[in-house]
C-alpha cells in the first residue's frame, strides 16, 4: 500500500512538472517578439546580406526572444516604400537609404551620401561623435527610431553609362538615374535629365534605353547586379559619393515595446554588422574592378570639368536647403565640421 501511494505521489509530481513546463513554454512563446525587416535591396544585391546578417545575429544574440526575418525589396510592401512602411507599421523595421525619405527629413541626405562628403570611416566616426544623436532627434517625431547605419560602403562608382562622358556638354539631356532627391536637383542643375528608380529596376531600364546612365553603389555590389551587361562605360571619381550607407529604422511603437536589453542588442548588432560589412566590401571592390576590365567595360576617370561643376552645383544646393530648414542646417554644419577635423589630421 505504501509502495502504491509512493508511485501515485511520484506520478502526480511528474504530471505537475510536465504541466508547469508546458505552461512556462507557452508563456515564453507568447513573449517572443517577431519583426519583419524589409530591405531596399533586391535579390542579388550584396547589400541585402547586411540585412540578413543583422536578422540572424539579433535572433541568436537575444536567445530567440526577438526573432527578426529579413525580406528583399517588394516582398511585403512596394519597393521604394520601405521607410513609409516602417512609419505605418506595415513592417517593424526597414533597411533603406535615408536619401529615399528626404521628403520627411531633408537632412537625411547626410546619412547616405553627399557630394564631397564623408568617407565610410569618417561617416561611422561622425555618427558616434554627434550624427546618431542628431538623427534620432529628427526621425523620432515622425514615428521611426534611427538605430544606426546597417550597410556602409566605400566610394561609389561615379556612374555607369551607355554614352561617353568627355565634358560637361555630354551631360545635357542625359537620362540619369539618381537615388536621392538631392542628387536629382543637383544633376538637373548640371543639365542632366534625372530619373528616380529603385535599384532593382535599373537593369531593365538600362537594357530598354529608359535611362542612359545611373549612379548606384560600389563596384562589387554593381557587379552582383549584372550592370556590366547593360552599361558600356564606368566612370570613376569619389566626388559624388566618397561613401554610401543604408540605415536601419524601426517603427517607434515597435521600438518602445522592446525591453532595454533587447534595444541594446539591436543597437550593438547593427553597429557590428555595419563595420564588418564595410571592411568586407573594401576587399570585394578591388577584385570587382579587375572583373570589369576583363569583361570589357571601358573604365575611365571622370573628366575634371564635370567634377568641378558637380561641386559647384552641390554647394549651391546644400546652402539653399540649409537656409530653408534649421534641422538641415544643423546636421550639415555638424557633418562639415567633422569632415574638416578629419581633413586636418588626414584621417581617411
Amino acid at each position: 500500500m505504501k509502495k502504491l501511494n509512493c508511485v501515485i505521489m511520484i506520478s502526480l509530481i511528474l504530471i505537475f512538472v510536465l504541466l508547469l513546463s508546458i505552461t512556462i513554454s507557452g508563456l515564453c512563446a507568447e513573449n517572443v517578439i517577431n519583426w519583419r525587416l524589409q530591405s531596399m535591396c533586391a535579390a542579388g544585391d550584396f547589400g541585402f546580406e547586411g540585412a540578413k546578417r543583422f536578422a540572424e545575429q539579433v535572433t541568436e544574440a537575444s536567445g530567440g526572444r526577438l526573432v527578426v526575418k529579413a525580406f528583399t525589396a517588394g516582398a511585403i510592401i512596394p519597393a521604394g516604400k520601405e521607410f513609409d512602411g516602417a512609419i505605418a507599421g506595415s513592417v517593424e523595421a526597414a533597411h533603406v537609404s535615408a536619401g529615399w525619405a528626404v521628403g520627411y527629413v531633408p537632412a537625411g541626405v547626410f546619412y547616405t551620401n553627399w557630394v564631397g562628403g564623408h568617407t565610410g570611416n569618417q561617416m561611422m566616426m561622425w555618427l558616434e561623435y554627434e550624427g546618431k544623436k542628431l538623427a534620432r532627434e529628427l526621425y523620432e517625431p515622425i514615428g521611426v527610431y534611427f538605430v544606426d547605419q546597417l550597410t556602409v560602403h566605400p566610394a561609389e562608382v561615379w556612374c555607369h553609362s551607355n554614352k561617353p562622358l568627355r565634358s560637361v556638354e555630354d551631360l545635357k539631356g542625359l537620362k540619369f538615374r539618381c537615388g536621392t532627391t538631392a542628387l536629382n536637383s543637383i544633376f538637373q542643375a548640371m543639365g542632366a535629365a534625372p530619373v528616380f528608380l529603385p535599384g532593382g529596376e535599373i537593369y531593365e531600364a538600362m537594357k530598354r534605353g529608359i535611362i542612359d546612365a545611373f549612379e548606384y553603389i560600389t563596384p562589387s555590389l554593381n557587379w552582383g547586379m549584372g550592370f556590366q551587361e547593360v552599361a558600356k562605360y564606368m566612370y570613376i571619381s569619389s566626388s559624388r559619393a566618397p561613401s554610401d550607407a543604408q540605415s536601419l529604422y524601426v517603427n517607434m511603437d515597435a521600438w518602445n515595446a522592446l525591453p532595454a536589453d533587447l534595444q541594446e542588442i539591436v543597437e550593438l548588432v547593427a553597429y557590428r554588422v555595419s563595420h564588418e560589412f564595410f571592411t568586407e566590401e573594401v576587399v570585394l571592390d578591388s577584385t570587382a574592378m579587375e572583373k570589369y576590365k576583363e569583361y570589357g567595360t571601358v573604365v575611365e576617370n571622370l573628366p575634371k570639368d564635370i567634377e568641378e561643376l558637380l561641386f559647384e552645383k552641390a554647394n549651391e544646393y546644400y546652402a539653399a536647403e540649409s537656409a530653408k530648414d534649421p534641422g538641415y542646417k544643423k546636421v550639415y554644419e555638424s557633418a562639415l565640421k567633422f569632415k574638416e577635423i578629419c581633413d586636418i589630421f588626414d584621417i581617411k
